[in-house]
């Protein structure tokens, strides 16, 4: 090995490190000003096809929004997030598993409908 690429292996192998912590530190300062939001998960729609109802809450680091699985209309699961979010995703996903898990605050399988249609208004029950 050449005496220059030795010079660039270690100067590679002193920078790695380096912003590794760097990286890690700046989310360990935006987690801690972070909190807890609401969010959807695209399970529970309104009437089961229409917009996604606010059925879980996050943890987001401050500035940092992501979300690893969203059910689009079609059934799909997608992510997403902002540019933030999408930097910190390794993170953000380890922090949620192990410090700041996601709380459901509806179950799945229950369907926002509407409280009362016309017709039982009408009729009085």
């Amino acid at each position: 090995m050449s005496p220059a690429r030795q010079k660039l292996l270690k100067e590679l192998l002193w920078t790695l490190p380096i912003l590794l912590v760097i990286y890690v530190g700046v989310y360990i300062i935006l987690s801690c000003l972070g909190g807890y939001y609401f969010n959807q998960s695209g399970k529970v729609r309104y009437r089961s096809m229409g917009l996604a109802v606010s059925d879980i809450s996050t943890w987001n680091p401050k500035g940092c929004r992501f979300q690893y699985q969203f059910k689009n209309t079609r059934g799909e699961y997608i992510s997403r997030g902002n540019d933030l979010g999408y930097l910190f995703a390794p993170l953000i996903m380890l922090d949620r598993r192990f410090f700041h898990p996601t709380e459901v605050l509806i179950a799945p399988e229950t369907q926002m409908k509407p409280t009362g249609s016309r017709s039982d208004l009408m009729s009085g029950d």
